[in-house]
């Protein structure tokens, strides 16, 4: 989850998913996870560009749980700048297109 607990109390969270199918990222917004971090029993890579909000009920059938935590600081970090990327949060609003809102009319 890359959500804080005031939103888990709404019974959502927002999440980016890990695939290990691979262990080394192909995206700047990917971000590599080792086997024994957040739960992980593989080598793994975060999906920071698949970043969704999911129903805890849903996902869990029950009362939230948490299944994992990442707590390596370089690992969260990296979460963070990749996501940054995804979104465009880098760039400073000039330069990401929102002054161009005459192409929309």
């Amino acid at each position: 989850m890359v959500s804080y607990d005031a939103f888990h109390r709404s019974l959502l969270a927002t999440i980016c998913p890990i695939t290990a199918a691979r262990s080394t990222p192909e995206y700047p917004n990917e971000v590599a996870i080792p086997r024994g971090e957040g739960g992980q029993t593989k080598d793994g890579v975060i999906l920071c560009h698949q970043v969704r909000t999911v129903s805890l009920e849903r996902v869990t059938g029950t009362a939230p749980r948490i299944l994992g935590y990442v707590s390596n600081p370089e690992i969260r970090t990296a979460v963070r700048a990749a996501l940054a990327v995804h979104l465009g949060l880098d760039m400073p609003s000039h330069a990401d297109g929102a002054n161009t809102s005459e192409q929309y009319r």
